[in-house]
């Protein structure tokens, strides 16, 4: 058997679409020019690659805080000519929030979003949640599991429905997708009874673009002077910073929100969660208290932090006068007493909620103010461990490889999802890479965050021994495998050889990029034609960048993207079966093992390329 040739750089790129690359379009420059937001933004080149759904996946960016935009891309984008209305479907990690999005980009200046693409939500959320499985287009079959299987685990709590475009806003729109939400909210109650789940839908135009793109650079939007009156307190301080801690009404707090609503949480992009009748959520519980106990709501309540430009207390008149006003703990707080009924709202004046107002002149320690104050963006686990031995000599290692940066768990400021670097390997996406190539992609996919919250499993995977070169090695090989599947996504159907419907097909599965890297390890001994006794010492021999890197993957992922049938049984919902995977690694390093002879020039042009541990001088030897 030779080098199939069907791989995607068999076929030429396709044509953007009349609606794609808006970044290069009459509108695109006239937003760029007035809107910082849409400048940023044009300026991505790291999320163009994706188009049509760089737009979509920008505001991804914003509201969800993802760290590796081609990580969340490979996985989460479902845009094709059969996806039934649906260009996104994404699950936070902690399994708590389902996404589904249509994205649409204009090439020239129109009235509004138009009303039949956020109609289009209405078909996307009937196939992802009602009928058989085997109905549904492979293409979206992979999602619709992953999707139900998180609702009937009664792990989700957040349905969102987003149309994001960058046109103005409409009514028609908004009544479009309340009628999907409707349908998605009568789904859900109707096959999944047990999930408690709040579903809302968001048009996500242009001009509330420009506000998520505005709060991730300004901590404060309220910028008025407002007085609250305090019973007293204390007030401490340090280089750059002071904070004040009292209690204020909530009389007055819901007099803030009345005045500004979500403008408050300009700390926290992600806003205010919103509230949902329930005893078990969190808002509804708030207000509950506030209610029913509002002389002990201050006990009850864990309070809120206030960051403004500047305070003064007035001991003699009891109060203190904030200028800037910006809530970045206590939102939830803020929020439901802001939503209280008029008639539940007569005891308030009893009601009081501890406060601290902190105001901060060094950018450095405000930026952490805002991380690890706020209960939407809470302290990681990744925090904890960009301290240790592991990442801080991983760092100190990475700066002598090209054109790479590495951050080991120290998380960027706020402005990182809108000027990220190319050069940027994420946490998540060395971890995931890390992990799958390993032995483990069923962790790798579904659930990262263990490999920071467990000492074990952190330690099983960021090893004493780990290095910058092979971080670099295997996170290489994730990058190919992905770069692979936007290519075979760019050819059309109609243009597809049989052989790259089957490859496109694999690819339409959740975890399926990261089952292939486990794959491609788990024949890395047959690949090179030597034993490799510590695959954690596995490393380019030359140090270059994480992008010629992935140059030398590519070809070796071309020539193994032929034995993906092997694997495609271990797919089924996000690859939950351990036993699956194992059978489906063992079948597919037999057909590499059955096919290294036909493929040596390839396997040994990129052993020679590749060093470990006890490799020996001696040539390499093809295994016939």
């Amino acid at each position: 058997m030779t080098q199939a040739d069907s791989t995607p750089s068999a076929s030429p790129e396709p044509t953007q679409s009349d609606e794609g690359q808006a970044r290069v379009s009459e509108l695109a420059a006239q937003l760029a020019a007035s809107r910082p937001a849409f400048a940023a933004y044009n300026a991505r080149e790291d999320l163009h690659i994706h188009d049509p759904n760089a737009l979509l996946l920008f505001v991804a960016e914003l509201r969800l805080g993802i760290d590796d935009v081609d990580a969340f891309a490979a996985n989460a984008l479902t845009d094709h000519s059969n996806d039934k209305k649906c260009d996104m479907v994404a699950l936070t990690a902690d399994r708590s929030k389902i996404i589904v999005a249509q994205g649409y980009e204009a090439l020239t200046e129109k009235p509004a979003g138009p009303a039949n693409k956020a109609s289009d939500m209405n078909t996307a959320v009937s196939w992802l949640l009602t009928g058989p499985l085997d109905a549904v287009p492979e293409k979206l079959r992979s999602a619709a599991a992953e999707v139900r299987s998180a609702l009937e685990d009664g792990q989700v709590s957040e349905f969102e429905i987003w149309f994001v475009h960058n046109l103005p806003s409409s009514t028609n729109v908004e009544n479009e997708l309340k009628q999907a939400a409707k349908s998605a909210s009568s789904a859900i109650a109707q096959y999944f009874p047990d999930a408690t789940v709040d579903v809302r839908h968001l048009e996500i135009g242009r001009d509330q673009i420009d506000k998520d793109y505005e709060q991730s650079n300004a901590p404060i939007l309220v910028s008025e002077e407002r007085t609250f009156e305090i019973p007293g307190g204390f007030e401490i301080g340090g280089v750059g910073w002071k904070a004040y801690s009292t209690a204020t009404k909530l009389e007055d707090l819901r007099s803030l929100w009345t005045s500004h609503g979500v403008q408050l949480m300009s700390p926290n992009v992600r806003d205010y969660l919103g509230v949902v009748k329930k005893s078990g959520n969190i808002n509804y519980g708030i207000k509950e208290t506030a209610k029913s106990e509002p002389k002990n709501f201050a006990i009850y309540n864990n309070g809120i932090t206030v960051l403004t430009n500047g305070y003064r207390v007035n001991d003699d008149e009891g109060s203190i006068v904030a200028t800037g006003i910006g809530i970045v703990n206590g939102g939830q707080t803020t929020g439901a007493v802001g939503e209280m009924p008029a008639a539940d709202v007569e005891e308030l004046a009893d009601a009081r909620v501890m406060a601290r107002f902190v105001t901060c002149t060094d950018p450095t320690v405000l930026d952490s103010i805002v991380r690890f104050n706020n209960t939407q963006n809470k302290v990681e686990a990744t925090d904890f461990r960009s301290g240790d031995a592991v990442q801080t000599r991983l760092r100190q290692e990475f700066a002598a490889i090209p054109d790479a940066d590495y951050r080991g768990g120290r998380r960027g400021g706020a402005t990182d999802a809108i000027s990220r670097s190319r050069q940027m390997l994420s946490d998540s996406s060395v971890a995931q890479s890390l992990a799958a190539f390993h032995g483990n992609p069923n962790l790798a996919y579904n659930d990262t965050r263990m490999i920071w919250d467990s000492d074990g499993t952190y330690a099983s995977v960021f090893r004493e021994t780990l290095t910058a070169n092979h971080v670099v090695f295997v996170q290489s090989l994730l990058a190919a495998v992905d770069d692979t599947k936007r290519r075979l996504a760019k050819i059309p159907d109609s243009d597809r050889t049989e052989t790259q419907r089957r490859h496109a097909q694999f690819f339409s599965t959740r975890g399926s990029n990261l089952l292939l890297v486990s794959a491609v390890s788990a024949s890395l001994e047959t690949i090179v034609g030597r034993p490799v006794p510590d695959s954690y010492s596995l490393r380019f021999s030359r140090k270059v960048s994480p992008a010629s890197s992935a140059a030398n993957w590519k070809p070796i992922v071309d020539v193994l993207l032929s034995f993906t049938a092997q694997l495609v049984t271990a797919t089924d919902q996000g690859l939950k079966s351990r036993e699956k995977v194992n059978s489906a690694l063992t079948n597919f390093t037999a057909m590499v093992e059955a096919v290294r002879g036909a493929n040596a020039e390839a396997f040994d042009l990129f052993g020679a390329k590749v060093e470990w541990d006890g490799k020996g001088d001696g040539a390499v030897s093809s295994v016939e």
